[in-house]
């Protein structure tokens, strides 16, 4: 996607989306018409980037990539919008796969779960922990992750599919690697963070005769702690940091798609959601005059509602398509 025009190159560690100058938190991400607000390990809260991506690209069938013009259903999005399509398990026999990485393991199982439904699961553990440690870092990352896709041919007509994607990321410091004056210094900063996010959805789609109907439901949830001792030494006295947040969505969306003679495409439909988000903060600051504390406290809960629709048709033999399309959000 980096290699695109318009989308910034970003450093090689992190998995931050920049495109035409926007922020990384202007990207929106779907999987099969789940929006997947966390899609990093270690990911930077109120952004989207993050060092390890979770996504297990071998589920990944394709990914729409669109850095303009919108669709109108798929809303708050300022920069671009990646719509990931994953693979349905095969309907054959079960097949599991296991992997070793260069820091990581991970299982696979992919196959049939009756007559008209398929499972793909895939669960995934490092061990950068040890590695880190073998070598003498001060920080040891670890991170445990999983992702499901589970599809149900009800009839003819109806289907049903389900997804999950979660991770859970500690990041502690390794207090035995204190040798050297950089060891100290990071050992001396740099906070212990825990983090935790998933998010699961519910996908129904209605097959009529010239369209579909889709019903979307979901849930996303992400956990953010650290704190921090002067010396690392964990008495109350010694506490300079003590952060907790968490951010949670409900979304339900409905669409209904008619596909007309000659290519005409039209899709409208509505959504709401539901937003909470908390956050508790004490940080204490050491500046000239003495010591400075912040003590933060929030509790806010929104609603979102929406409604959209859009109309595209081709001309010049699919050389040409013109396509029009409006939205209204309220909050």
């Amino acid at each position: 996607i980096q290699s695109f025009p318009g989308v910034a190159s970003t450093p090689a560690f992190r998995n931050d989306v920049i495109v035409r100058g926007g922020g990384p938190n202007e990207n929106r991400f779907y999987i099969d018409n789940v929006e997947i607000p966390y899609l990093n390990h270690f990911s930077t809260q109120g952004s989207s980037g993050g060092p390890v991506g979770i996504i297990n690209v071998d589920f990944v069938q394709s990914v729409d990539f669109i850095s303009g013009a919108f669709p109108a259903s798929k809303g708050n999005a300022l920069s671009s919008v990646l719509n990931f399509t994953f693979l349905d398990g095969n309907r054959d026999k079960i097949k599991t796969r296991a992997t070793i990485g260069a820091s990581d393991l991970g299982l696979t199982i992919d196959g049939p779960t009756g007559k008209r439904s398929t499972l793909l699961l895939s669960v995934r553990r490092s061990y950068l922990q040890f590695l880190f440690s073998a070598i003498g870092l001060p920080f040891l990352p670890n991170y445990t992750d999983f992702q499901l896709k589970y599809k149900i041919r009800l009839n003819d007509k109806n289907e049903l599919t389900v997804i999950g994607l979660g991770a859970k990321d500690d990041f502690k410091l390794n207090l035995d690697a204190n040798e050297t004056e950089y060891q100290r210094y990071i050992l001396d900063y740099i906070p212990v963070q825990e983090q935790y996010s998933y998010t699961t959805g519910l996908v129904y789609k209605h097959f009529r005769k010239g369209g579909y109907d889709t019903w979307v439901l979901s849930r996303n949830y992400l956990n953010n702690s650290q704190y921090k001792y002067a010396g690392n030494v964990e008495s109350p006295e010694n506490k300079i940091l003590d952060y907790l947040s968490g951010e949670g969505e409900i979304k339900t969306r409905f669409e209904r798609t008619i596909l007309g003679e000659n290519g005409l495409r039209i899709n409208f439909g509505g959504g709401a959601e539901y937003a909470h988000y908390r956050n508790s903060t004490f940080r204490l600051l050491y500046v000239p005059a003495g010591e400075f504390e912040i003590n933060y406290n929030t509790n806010l809960k929104i609603g979102k509602f929406s409604a959209f629709g859009q109309v595209s048709k081709p001309y010049l033999n699919e050389r040409l398509r013109l396509s029009f399309g409006a939205r209204t959000d309220f909050n």
